[in-house]
């Protein structure tokens, strides 16, 4: 197998089909057609299955294109890695951050990073773990940050704590619940369920009720995405549950409120998670440290 078998597999996925990795690539059509075939032989398995529209990843192949990622994404890393211990720095950081890193740590730790390394490039997606996991694991994301359950730590991972983390029950401006004085009062309220964790929270937004001897909760909407919560929270008699930290912003108090005579509940805190055994390039600790001095300026003001 060449490097150039890898870039023309990858072109075809991208783009659908092999014209358009052709095209895409500045190469016949012949030539994409004949690397995917010698790919196929020597794997002794198809890649692609072939239709009027284009073609499509087999199951063997989705399999195969997930480590050839992998495989590039760390042959990329050398060669930046090499590059920025000669002081040259380029290359790409590739991130995930939670909701809530997107709104506090993520503005200051990227204004200075940028400013101090105009030439590299940073991806950055907003998403909460469990979409990532695999991309983290397979040292596609240099990082992720956001809630993380620490007790439930795969040894895939390495997780570093940055903040605690505590929640708040919400509902909308001047909802006819808001005065209760425990969670007990909420029995016969309606929730958006949200997930934040590792895992699913579905067990652990459950647990949460039942030790306080409410009944398992009526669920309307499952939300993936804190601003749906907040605008679907804002807009119905719906709760939930959402990190205490977040209300730091003052905008989000002009959409909900939350309930204050309820204690915080804990929830997991706030972790720098990455691959296990993944040693970061140059940039990407800089980047990491960034968002390391980005908490601990965060926590200083808590206490302010």
């Amino acid at each position: 197998m060449k490097l150039t078998h890898f870039r023309n597999l990858l072109a075809v996925v991208e783009t659908g089909s092999l014209r358009a990795a052709g095209r895409h690539l500045g190469l016949a059509q012949p030539v994409i057609t004949r690397s995917i075939q010698e790919l196929e032989r020597e794997l002794g398995v198809p890649l692609f299955e072939r239709n009027a529209k284009g073609v499509k990843l087999t199951e063997t192949g989705q399999m195969f294109v997930r480590r050839v990622e992998s495989f590039q994404s760390e042959l990329q890393r050398a060669r930046d890695e090499i590059a920025q211990q000669k002081g040259v720095f380029t290359g790409e950081v590739s991130i995930a951050l939670s909701p809530l890193i997107c709104l506090s740590l993520m503005p200051p730790a990227i204004s200075q990073f940028t400013k101090k390394y105009p030439e590299v490039v940073v991806k950055i997606s907003e998403s909460l773990f469990q979409p990532v996991e695999n991309d983290v694991a397979d040292g596609l994301i240099d990082f992720w940050i956001g809630p993380f359950d620490r007790g439930s730590e795969s040894p895939r991972f390495t997780a570093e704590h940055l903040l605690d983390n505590d929640r708040k029950i919400v509902g909308r401006k001047n909802h006819p619940l808001s005065s209760a004085m425990s969670l007990k009062e909420l029995a016969d309220a309606r929730w958006v369920r949200t997930s934040r964790s590792v895992h699913s929270s579905e067990s652990d937004f459950d647990a949460v009720l039942e030790r306080a001897g409410l009944p398992r909760p009526r669920n309307v909407i499952h939300s993936g995405s804190m601003l749906i919560t907040i605008l679907t929270v804002a807009n119905t008699d719906l709760l939930t549950m959402l990190p205490q930290h977040l209300f730091r912003f003052p905008r989000f108090l002009d959409l909900i409120q939350t309930f204050d005579n309820i204690e915080p509940i804990p929830m997991a805190p706030i972790c720098i998670v990455w691959r296990q055994g993944l040693c970061m390039t140059p940039i990407a600790e800089r980047l990491c440290d960034l968002m390391r001095k980005a908490a601990r300026n965060y926590a200083r003001q808590l206490l302010v």
